[in-house]
């Protein structure tokens, strides 16, 4: 009976201690104001970009977007199609970004981001993934327009 105890004991601390966490990151990352980077560089677009993407604003997130041909989506509707083809769940994810090295070379910039996505999995599951994702961006005219990816897979 005491190390039924004992397990238990520890099992609510462990429980405590995953609760502390969640809180904390809920009410410390939200409502932090965000510096706009400028519009005319790289990384401001894919900046705007992931901010209308994480406010589900996606007819303004594509327009940071390129459409052509060569792309995986041509129109803005089999862009939008992809997007909202999970349906809303209970248990989407939590993301944020970090951006990281911008790499400029004429009319091409690559900028790189750094995904966190926070998921429910249990007592004993990671919480967290982080990955890195490289942003293709081509200049047209004054303005810059993200290539490469134009999914965004790690919302769901």
């Amino acid at each position: 009976m005491n190390s039924s105890r004992r397990w238990l004991v520890i099992f609510a601390v462990v429980i405590g201690i995953l609760v502390v966490a969640t809180v904390s990151l809920v009410l410390f990352n939200n409502g932090k104001k965000v510096t706009l980077l400028p519009e005319d560089a790289p990384q401001g677009i894919v900046q705007r970009y992931l901010i209308a993407v994480q406010n589900k604003d996606y007819q303004q997130a594509a327009n940071y977007l390129s459409f052509g041909a060569s792309g995986p989506f041509t129109t803005y509707d089999d862009w939008l199609r992809s997007v909202t083809v999970m349906p809303e769940t209970s248990n989407q994810t939590t993301w944020k970004a970090t951006l990281g090295e911008v790499t400029q070379n004429g009319n091409y910039a690559t900028v790189e981001v750094i995904i966190d996505t926070f998921r429910a999995a249990g007592v004993f599951g990671g919480s967290q993934v982080s990955q890195p994702i490289s942003f293709q961006l081509t200049k047209t005219g004054n303005s810059w327009f993200i290539t490469s990816p134009t999914y965004i897979y790690w919302i769901y």
